[in-house]
């Protein structure tokens, strides 16, 4: 299992940060996983979840206005 730090979240998603927490909160986005004082999350989750998006979306614009 590779795991990711929230820096490789970001770029690999081109979400920010307030939106990750925000979209986790509302159960749409895969939670972290605490090791020691880090949260880290798993890469095959946000690979997923990356490739389950609508076909053809380009950019989560529409990810980041949702609150």
């Amino acid at each position: 299992m590779n795991v990711i730090t929230l820096r490789a979240v970001l770029q690999k998603t081109s979400l920010s940060r307030p939106t990750i927490y925000r979209l986790i909160k509302k159960g749409t986005f895969p939670p972290p996983r605490k090791v020691g004082t880090r949260s880290v999350w798993e890469e095959a989750a946000i690979d997923r979840w990356l490739e389950e998006l609508p076909a053809g979306t380009t950019s989560l614009p529409n990810l980041r206005m949702s609150g």
